[in-house]
């Protein structure tokens, strides 16, 4: 690779990784002010309008909308951060789309879309947990809730991808496939098998809610990155560096 092509690949690197830990911070926990104001930083703006534009260039024209939406959307919630009210509001609105068992609850872990509603910790659930073992990863939610939980899935995904970033940087482009190609791997088994339906759930109880748009964008990054994953484990293992 010539010198702007490793500058772009390490660009396009650094901002999926941080990309996957917005979207963890936004699905983990209801919001604080503190978290407000992480999602709405110029850092995560520039980072989405960066993956917008990436988008755009593969001749992605819908994700590339939804992504710049959501970089918008993002930037405008700097004001709910300084507004208790508008923190209240997006509190209420977690609660009761992720929280509260009832008409509007949404479940944000795997098993109840691949028909294990009623029993938690199935055999998908095992292989979550041995695949994020093989990488050491431990989240700080462990025990709170399920390890399928998207925001967990998420946190691995971001984990992973600072390990690939950083692989890169030291020049190290095998392993870099490697971990991608484990995080495609991952993804197919583990997010491709739900999230599309989560997604849909998610629209219809919030609709043009902070929460569904978010969930939109989740889905068109997903889906934007699942094609840099494939070209990476296309190219390798022999990159041209």
């Amino acid at each position: 690779m010539d010198e702007s092509t490793i500058e772009a690949q390490a660009m396009r690197l650094a901002n999926r990784a941080y990309a996957y830990r917005v979207f963890h911070i936004a699905f983990g926990a209801e919001p604080s002010s503190d978290e407000l104001r992480v999602l709405a930083s110029p850092e995560t703006v520039e980072a989405f309008r960066f993956l917008a534009e990436t988008a755009r260039e593969e001749g992605n024209g819908e994700g590339a909308q939804t992504l710049m939406a959501a970089a918008d959307l993002l930037a405008s919630l700097g004001a709910h951060a300084e507004d208790a009210a508008g923190v209240a509001s997006l509190k209420a609105s977690f609660t009761r789309l992720f929280l509260v068992p009832g008409a509007s609850f949404v479940h944000p872990w795997e098993s109840p879309y691949i028909g294990k509603e009623v029993m938690l910790f199935q055999e998908s659930t095992l292989d979550v947990r041995h695949r994020y073992a093989a990488y050491g990863f431990a989240a700080a939610e462990f025990g709170h809730f399920p390890e399928d939980h998207v925001s967990m899935m998420l946190d691995f995904l971001a984990h992973l991808s600072s390990a690939a970033f950083e692989a890169f940087g030291d020049g190290n482009d095998e392993e870099a496939g490697r971990i991608l190609a484990d995080q495609r791997a991952f993804v197919a088994a583990h997010l491709d098998t739900w999230l599309p339906a989560f997604v849909e759930k998610l629209c219809e109880q919030d609709a043009e809610g902070t929460y569904a748009r978010l969930a939109r964008a989740l889905r068109a990054f997903v889906e934007l990155d699942k094609a840099l994953m494939d070209a990476w484990a296309g190219a390798c293992p022999n990159p041209a560096r």
